[in-house]
């Protein structure tokens, strides 16, 4: 896993659950959604700090970075944001991340669907997206018999941190084209859907236990 080299404010215990540090010495199944409360980035545990990063723009703001146990790009978690995560057992049958990735993604489209949100596509490898927009970017980890799934679903958030926060990503998808980060995303307000955060974590949380549950 990468060090930080850059010293940060120590997250918080909310922060550090958004993220789902524990859930890489959890037993599955367990699930997660809740809107962040707080201000911090989340860093995958395969990308480097210094090149995904403004570390010193989060040192000099005081803000938080935490490592992730799954892998993909680096998010701001902030008021607006919901963070989703889900563990469960792996398919001995499926090596492969990506038809986790086409059924959870899924599931949570179809989710904020039923709660007014607009018809969301999957692009690139993970994304959620209205049009070429990005409104959720979803990161996984299969490793001893367990798959863990985690989601950023953007509610509300001010897009403008994430360009104080983020550099350009060193992998990005296609369809990105080298739009900077504001023009990049969107969010479900801006789409149209005025949903609470907390009732768009209720849906994720919904559609996780339905996964769980076989019915989804």
């Amino acid at each position: 896993m990468p060090e930080i080299q850059v010293p940060t404010a120590p997250p918080s215990p909310h922060l550090l659950a958004l993220a789902g540090v524990d859930l890489e010495t959890a037993s599955a199944p367990a699930l997660r959604a809740e809107p962040a409360r707080e201000l911090g980035v989340v860093l995958s545990r395969s990308r480097d700090p210094a090149r995904e990063l403004f570390l010193g723009r989060c040192a000099a703001d005081r803000v938080p970075v935490v490592i992730r146990p799954s892998g993909g790009g680096a998010v701001v978690l902030a008021p607006g944001v919901v963070a989703g995560s889900l563990l469960a057992a792996a398919d001995p049958g499926e090596r492969f991340p990506e038809p986790y990735f086409r059924r959870f993604c899924a599931a949570v489209a179809a989710a904020l669907r039923r709660h007014g949100a607009p018809e969301l596509a999957m692009r690139g490898v993970s994304d959620l997206c209205v049009g070429e927009r990005k409104v959720a970017g979803s990161s996984l980890r299969l490793w001893r018999g367990r798959v863990l799934f985690q989601v950023s679903l953007l509610v509300d958030p001010d897009v403008a941190l994430f360009g104080r926060y983020l550099r350009a990503p060193s992998r990005a998808p296609a369809y990105r084209r080298g739009r900077p980060h504001v023009e990049f995303v969107t969010t479900l307000a801006s789409e149209g859907c005025p949903i609470p955060a907390e009732e768009a974590a209720a849906a994720l949380r919904q559609a996780f236990g339905a996964l769980l549950a076989g019915r989804g």
